[in-house]
């Protein structure tokens, strides 16, 4: 199959695809590079070494914890179930149950490194005046490899490569070898406000089964706070350019609370995403609203 892409879309995968490509091996490089002196650690993250096994250190980890939710520079082992419920102005309906996990180690004492795998499951539902339908099934895994690295007391910055495999049954995947480039920065304005935007650049390798290639850059703006009794809110602006899709512009707004618990370590988020009218198409249709919940083991 040709494929004809737009000026802004070569000119966009030229840029973002350098770009993804400088942040990984920028941070592999000064992650292999020993650090003369210790930068020092937000209090948020790390408990200080006296107060190991003390309330203030339950606190710092916890914190650290509701961050790695939504703020992608903070990285930490763990395993989680989250749900997806998307309702479509046509009626079609979808649900997706994703098993995650992320391994993680350290490399030096401002780097880490970590290996994401996410094995989805999709079920589907179309309700209409011609057609009603059901269909569900394994979705599209995907496998990720990526680093984090503080710069300093205040700021940290991330990058990552995924690679998405055309594993779904029937029609409920992508049906593409896809890659996708991230980069991310994360400023920590307060010990309890914290900025994280971030980057997603998506385009198919190769496709399958007649699939349609993909090509997109996605674009996020979170803010975070870190509220009394492990508790958290964050609030984050989306857009996403489709280079297919003669440059369709989707905006949309994303509401998040968690909470965190100490024994046994587990977190709940419950998050409403509502996109606005101007082009949101998905699924063949309109997007209603989105909503996902997320249960996150955290391991040690």
């Amino acid at each position: 199959m040709i494929h004809r892409r737009t000026k802004a879309g070569r000119v966009a995968a030229q840029c973002l695809s350098s770009l993804g490509v400088v942040l990984l091996a920028w941070t592999t490089a000064l992650g292999q590079t020993p650090t003369p002196d210790v930068v020092p650690v937000p209090l948020d993250e790390v408990a200080p070494a006296d107060e190991a096994g003390s309330p203030d250190a339950d606190h710092h980890t916890t914190a650290r914890r509701l961050r790695v939710i939504t703020d992608p520079t903070v990285i930490g082992r763990r395993l989680w179930l989250e749900t997806e419920w998307d309702e479509y102005k046509d009626g079609t309906r979808s649900v997706e149950e994703t098993l995650g996990a992320v391994w993680a180690w350290s490399v030096s004492t401002n780097h880490d490194w970590a290996v994401r795998l996410k094995l989805p499951y999709e079920w589907r539902q179309v309700s209409g005046p011609r057609d009603t339908s059901t269909e569900d099934g394994l979705g599209d895994f995907k496998l990720a490899v990526g680093g984090a690295r503080r710069l300093s007391q205040a700021w940290r910055a991330a990058a990552s490569l995924e690679l998405r495999m055309p594993t779904a049954e029937d029609d409920l995947g992508g049906r593409d070898w896809r890659l996708q480039e991230f980069g991310a920065v994360a400023w920590t304005v307060a010990r309890s406000v914290s900025l994280s935007p971030s980057f997603e650049y998506n385009q198919s390798l190769a496709e399958v089964d007649d699939g349609h290639p993909q090509h997109y850059l996605e674009l996020f703006f979170p803010a975070t706070l870190v509220l009394p009794r492990h508790w958290s809110l964050s609030a984050r602006y989306e857009a996403k350019l489709d280079f297919e899709k003669n440059n369709n512009l989707t905006q949309s707004v994303r509401l998040q609370v968690a909470k965190q618990l100490t024994h046994p370590p587990l977190g709940f988020s419950l998050a409403v995403k509502k996109p606005f009218d101007n082009g949101a198409l998905a699924g063949g249709g309109l997007k209603e609203f989105q909503v996902n919940f997320m249960v996150t083991y955290f391991l040690r």
